[in-house]
């Protein structure tokens, strides 16, 4: 038998404490709202429970491997702790979720959250190697494992990544690490209108011989609240040795209009809601609504126009995209409601992904995400009595 899925022998506190809160829940039948530092805990579809479980206070190194690039952290560690951890052995986790990196690297996984770095180094999926959970009904589970090659068995992690805590409560995770690039650089390429348009400039850059770490669009608002220039353009991450670093350098040099940026934009960019929230010629004292179009990124320009012709007339709305993943992030007004509605039409051929939306907009966009017998099974196996973040899944 395959260590996939096996009942843990060994459980961490963090998993006990959880264990013993679940049992509790599921004698009194209390429904559970599952938190790491609540950053985000207003953001998602309205929850049915009556009592927070949150992970914060499981924040403990429980094994670092420098050599072996792997780490283990309970639940409720911070993503700046981690960063700061590693930093110390010249090695990163290249997860950057939009949002605070105050936020847990539970509710991270939980909620398949990510951010530029994806388009070279993929989403929490590809950078978790093993995680500890708590079912529905108590059970202590554990999937994967502590080392690179580990794809034996069904495959655990990934399923529990991204459900967002409803079929269980991730209480540790083993992360997938990588050395820290010796020469960063930052660059953006203006996009002028009306000479050029974001899927030209897009493929012209990807078909270059280079390997860049982050490749972003950000129209003239977003490109301001980062401290650019006001006008629509491709930003690019690269890392790497000298020599690899100048070879790319001169590579998209090629394609004219590219100038080097501060390297902070980046963060910036990771918590562009929260700055665009703090405009005050578009903040309500609400948060903004969040939404992103996701399809293929050969379309990512089509994508890119589309979504930019629907919200143009919008005041405050702003817009950001992942070039290489077909991916196009929306920033909205609280109020704009008929903007959501404008784009799920405009964009139906696309995926629509919320974010971030008042209560009373999540029947009508999103009524529910698990209309397939198959997920319905799996929250049936897992959760049972439903006590885990009722009302996530619809």
């Amino acid at each position: 038998m395959t260590n996939q899925g096996l009942l843990s022998l060994e459980s961490s506190p963090a998993a006990g404490a959880v264990q013993e809160t679940v049992h509790e829940a599921v004698a009194t039948s209390t429904p559970l709202r599952i938190s790491g530092r609540a950053n985000w805990i207003d953001a998602g579809r309205p929850v049915a429970a009556t009592k927070i479980l949150s992970l914060a206070a499981h924040d403990e190194v429980v094994d670092y491997v420098p050599g072996d690039l792997t780490i283990t952290v309970s639940a409720g560690m911070s993503l700046r702790e981690i960063e700061r951890i590693t930093r110390e052995q010249g090695q990163w986790l290249p997860l950057d979720p939009h949002g605070s990196d105050a936020g847990t690297i539970g509710a991270t996984i939980a909620t398949g959250s990510f951010g530029a770095l994806a388009h070279s180094f993929g989403r929490p999926r590809d950078l978790v190697l093993g995680v500890e959970f708590v079912t529905g009904e108590g059970s202590i589970v554990r999937g994967g494992g502590r080392v690179v090659k580990n794809v034996a068995g069904f495959d655990l992690v990934r399923l529990v990544t991204g459900s967002w805590g409803t079929i269980g409560v991730i209480t540790q995770a083993t992360l997938r690490l990588y050395s820290l690039p010796p020469h960063p650089v930052s660059l953006a390429l203006t996009i002028r209108d009306g000479q050029q348009t974001v899927g030209q400039r897009v493929k012209a850059l990807l078909a270059l011989p280079i390997t860049p770490a982050s490749v972003e669009i950000v129209d003239a608002d977003v490109a301001g609240l980062l401290g650019l220039p006001c006008r629509k353009a491709l930003l690019v991450q690269l890392g790497g040795n000298r020599a690899a670093v100048d070879a790319q350098l001169d590579a998209i040099s090629s394609l004219g209009g590219v100038s080097e940026v501060f390297p902070e934009v980046w963060q910036r960019l990771r918590v562009i809601d929260d700055i665009a929230a703090g405009d005050p010629a578009t903040n309500e004292n609400e948060p903004n609504i969040v939404v992103r179009v996701s399809g293929l990124p050969a379309r990512i320009g089509d994508m890119w126009t589309t979504v930019e012709k629907t919200i143009q007339a919008i005041d405050g709305a702003r817009m950001h995209a992942s070039g290489g993943l077909g991916i196009v992030r929306c920033i909205l007004p609280p109020t704009a409601f008929e903007a959501v509605h404008a784009i799920a039409e405009a964009c139906q051929s696309e995926t629509l992904v919320c974010e971030r939306m008042p209560r009373e907009l999540w029947p009508q966009i999103s009524p529910t995400v698990i209309g397939d017998a198959a997920s319905r099974r799996i929250k049936a196996t897992f959760d049972p009595r439903n006590i885990l973040n009722p009302g996530i899944l619809g």
